[in-house]
Formats: structure tokens, C-alpha cells, sequence
């Protein structure tokens, strides 16, 4: 009789166990993936300009280091980022915390890359733009 109970606690407790609890978590963001440019601002004239949410975007794919920019504003402002187009990059970074967003004709600083937003700036003083992107 005890060794049944014995089995039965034993065959009970293997298939009470599971490993996905322990499966780690990836919560550092990401720049690959869609990404829908909401804010330009800065510039010589200053300006502040505002789109709507998949007006304009950028997709990063990280498989062939490229993104697509797919620009449907036809709205006349100063600047509103890439016209539409794929572009190589890649991102390198000089310490931990500074990267930039290069490719073969202009770089940016990504300043903030949260879940939800990345921010890239120009890093020229004075005339640079400042684009906003949202998921």
C-alpha cells in the first residue's frame, strides 16, 4: 500500500511540473519591426510637425539589415523624414548606452528606444531634426 500512495505522489508531482515559468523573459526593446513616424520637430524654422499614426514608416527587418520606408504624406512640410524607399543600416554603438542608426548617406543618434517609441536625432545643432517614431 505505501509503495501505490509512494508512486502516485511521484507520478503526480512529474506531471504537475512544466518549464515554462522558466523560460526566460526578452523585455530589452527592439528596433526591428514596424515603426510609424508621429513627430518631426527642430530644424533651422523650428518647426514642430505632428502625423498621423501610419502615415509614414519605417519597417526594420534584422534579417537582411535593411528597412523599408513607406511615405504617404502629401502634406507640404519642411521635412518628414525618408522618402519612400528601402535602405540598408546597421546600428553601432561606442559605449553601452550611445548607438547610432547608420547607413551609406546619413546618421542618427537613437536617443530613445523604449517598447513603444524610438526617437533619432540628426545631431546637427541648430538644423538637425528630431523624428518621433510610435508602435
Amino acid at each position: 500500500m505505501k509503495t501505490r500512495l509512494f508512486t502516485l505522489i511521484v507520478v503526480l508531482f512529474l506531471f504537475s511540473c512544466n518549464n515554462d515559468d522558466d523560460a526566460a523573459q526578452n523585455s530589452e526593446p527592439t528596433l526591428i519591426g514596424p515603426w510609424s513616424l508621429v513627430n518631426v520637430s527642430g530644424g533651422f524654422a523650428g518647426i514642430d510637425d505632428d502625423f498621423e499614426v501610419g502615415l509614414i514608416t519605417w519597417d526594420f527587418n534584422e534579417n537582411f539589415l535593411e528597412f523599408t520606408v513607406t511615405n504617404n504624406n502629401t502634406t507640404n512640410v519642411i521635412f518628414d523624414g525618408l522618402p519612400s524607399g528601402t535602405y540598408n543600416f546597421q546600428v553601432l554603438s561606442t559605449t553601452g548606452e550611445d548607438s547610432q542608426l547608420v547607413t551609406e548617406t546619413f546618421s542618427y543618434e537613437i536617443t530613445t528606444l523604449t517598447s513603444s517609441q524610438l526617437v533619432l536625432d540628426e545631431g546637427i545643432a541648430f538644423d538637425g531634426f528630431l523624428l518621433t517614431f510610435s508602435r
